[in-house]
């Protein structure tokens, strides 16, 4: 991994830490999920008028924002029933092994010995921060890695085909809002949605540019380096997301989670040593 990707994708970690937090602490996680999802979409929208649409990967556009649907209903879910320390590395963590797997079996991708033992490393200190403590809610964290695996594989394959990840990435947060607006609308009704919107815009706000921004940047850097690592790398989020956990929401961070937090590092020393 070169060391541009590198520190594209550890920007998108901490961003995408963020607008986990903001969701955790809202007081409707469904609207505000929903709410992000709009205004990640209608910050970058008006680039679509200064650039080319992508091309030939419309299908591909279609299919992301479905899975990109399944994916935010079931991170609420277990934001509804869990910790955001525990079920954030457990969504997350899934995500690496699975898509080195994809990778290399549906896209070509080839990891090296050193790549293939960080991407264990760090996903060996996701899981072990996730399962600490044995929190509610692993059921859903777990489907929302498998999700995560899908959009990941789904988009790193449509960006190889185009010459800029930017395009793409506003039209699946553009189809990502219209697809999940209805669901919102019928579980909540208008009412629940206005109410929420007029407590916790500035979080919806924030957290939706955060959204869009990181994903850019994770696409921008699947595109030069493989998935795998790409996603090893991503996962670091839960670092910083265990420590929002601990220091702003005072959920509990024992030693074990430390502990997993140190490997995670050394998975990424790795890494940084192997590109």
């Amino acid at each position: 991994m070169t060391t541009s990707a590198f520190l594209l994708v550890l920007g998108s970690a901490l961003l995408h830490a963020s607008w986990n937090l903001a969701i955790k602490v809202s007081n409707d996680r469904l609207v505000t999920a929903g709410a992000q999802v709009t205004l990640g979409a209608l910050a970058f929208s008006p680039l679509l008028l200064i650039i080319e649409l992508p091309q030939g990967v419309w299908g591909w556009v279609v299919l992301s924002s479905g899975v990109h649907l399944l994916y935010g209903l079931s991170l609420v879910a277990a934001y509804e029933r869990g910790d955001l320390s525990a079920m954030y590395p457990i969504a997350r963590g899934t995500a690496p092994a699975l898509v080195t797997l994809g990778a290399a079996v549906l896209l070509g991708d080839k990891i090296g010995t050193a790549g293939l033992f960080a991407v264990a490393i760090i996903v060996a200190g996701i899981v072990a921060i996730g399962l600490n403590g044995r929190p509610h809610g692993v059921g859903w964290a777990i489907i929302t890695g498998l999700f995560i695996t899908s959009y990941t594989l789904i988009d790193g394959h449509a960006v190889r085909q185009l010459d800029s990840a930017l395009a793409y990435t506003v039209c699946v947060f553009l189809g990502n809002m219209v697809l999940y607006w209805p669901v919102v609308l019928w579980r909540r009704g208008l009412a629940g949605v206005v109410a929420s919107v007029r407590i916790d815009w500035w979080k919806q706000f924030l957290g939706g540019t955060a959204s869009a921004l990181a994903y850019i940047l994770v696409l921008v850097a699947a595109r030069i380096s493989p998935l795998g690592l790409v996603s090893a790398v991503r996962e670091t989020s839960v670092v910083f997301g265990a420590l929002a956990g601990w220091l702003l929401l005072r959920e509990r961070l024992g030693g074990q989670r430390l502990i997993a937090a140190t490997s995670i590092a050394a998975g990424l020393v790795v890494i940084a040593a192997a590109g």
